[in-house]
């Protein structure tokens, strides 16, 4: 594979560029919906073997034909990815359109290579997008990414997740490596001619998002050394889970003026809510909530205590104990409610909010939960709850 396929990917992907940061930064979940790839922790085990050139855990060597599809028709990606990123029918017909038209290019330089409809190229073409985009970098030479892509065909030619997959599948899996690792480049190369630095962290933020997603893997453990790919800490999920960990631990609070979860949109009230990890796995958390003047009599405070597990950006939180008590405004007990025990899987990460000049930890999950109450507002990281390294809250009670 020749560095080539990304330039002219890039030159194609023109119509994409006006959608760029806006819509990337409102996009992450819609996004997460259209890879059907396998799970990434079926996938993090292939980028052991690329600095080695062998497969990862020394498996066999396989036919690298298991990579291969017969395309049929329109595999649909283009348009769900549209429909995940456009933010109007006018935006999501042209980024189709562009999204296509992306595809296109790629397709007609590989094919000059005798490498089209190949899996291992799409994954080299990704990877390659995504870590000269995150790393503000050039993109790899023709060494680099020839390496990387004989690699990358060994080891996942022994994979039986893409021994398993039809070619549906296969071509449905190779347009959105394709589609993605374009948008990603095309989006980081427009920003950086034009020095836009908020676009150059949002495309630089998408391309580690893409890879968590598709390999599980931190695109900052990764850079291209010479002609090599150099994985780092990268490629073994176990000692990226300890770190993870040790990054968490400690407390964390959230303070909003509202019902955290209620619907009333005046009389707004408080809502206030803290975690203290440990080292240890284990964890409490206290809220405390006041509906507002309509309901001024009542007050909230939920007590709760469990364990939690940390697997790259996965955080479960699972209660052993949980109770809820309404006061009234003297502090006089009204009432005492043991909840159901909530276990939630969240997505997780650690953000530095410039403007702040603070780095806030990101909990991300489809539905509000009653722990944490309604959603924060942020238009960067949606459907989140976003929690503050502050252990000073004040409580009424």
């Amino acid at each position: 594979m020749t560095s080539k396929a990304l330039s002219n990917a890039v030159a194609a992907s023109a119509l994409v560029l006006c959608f760029g940061a806006a819509a990337v930064a409102q996009s992450a979940d819609r996004i997460r919906e259209t890879w059907k790839g396998p799970d990434a922790s079926a996938l993090g085990s292939l980028l052991k073997g690329v600095e080695k050139k062998q497969p990862a855990g020394g498996a066999a060597r396989a036919r690298p034909a298991v990579l291969k599809f017969n395309p049929a028709g329109d595999s649909g990606v283009a348009k769900s990815l549209a429909d995940a990123l456009g933010r109007s029918v006018e935006e999501r017909a042209a980024l189709a359109a562009a999204f296509a038209q992306l595809r296109q290019a790629y397709e007609a330089e590989v094919a000059r290579e005798g490498k089209a409809n190949d899996l291992a190229v799409a994954m080299t073409f990704f990877i390659s997008a995504n870590v000269a985009a995150y790393h503000r970098a050039d993109t790899p030479t023709d060494a680099a990414t020839d390496n990387l892509y004989q690699s990358l065909r060994e080891t996942m030619a022994g994979a039986p997740e893409f021994a398993r997959m039809s070619d549906a599948e296969k071509q449905r899996t190779h347009d959105w490596l394709v589609c993605m690792g374009g948008f990603v480049l095309a989006g980081y190369t427009d920003a950086r001619q034009s020095g836009d630095g908020a676009a150059l962290k949002t495309f630089g933020e998408l391309a580690d998002y893409s890879m968590r997603l598709v390999l599980g893997v931190e695109v900052g453990g990764l850079s291209f050394v010479g002609n090599n790919l150099s994985t780092g800490a990268a490629a073994g999920a176990p000692p990226r889970a300890a770190a993870a960990e040790n990054k968490l631990v400690g407390t964390w609070s959230l303070s909003a003026s509202s019902p955290a979860g209620g619907s009333m949109a005046t009389n707004a009230g408080y809502y206030k809510g803290q975690y203290r990890f440990a080292a240890d796995g284990t964890y409490s958390f206290k809220s405390e909530r006041w509906y507002g003047y309509a309901r001024s009599g009542e007050f909230y405070t939920t007590e709760e205590s469990g364990t939690y597990t940390v697997s790259g950006d996965a955080l479960t939180v699972s209660p052993g104990a949980s109770r809820t008590i309404q006061r009234n405004p003297e502090g006089a007990v009204q009432k005492t409610q043991h909840n159901q025990p909530e276990k939630v899987a969240y997505r997780w990460r650690l953000h530095h909010f410039e403007g702040l000049n603070e780095t806030q930890l990101v909990l991300q999950t489809p539905r509000e939960t009653t722990r944490d109450g309604g959603f924060s507002s942020s238009s960067l990281f949606p459907n989140s709850y976003l929690y503050s390294p502050n252990a000073n809250l004040e409580w009424r009670f």
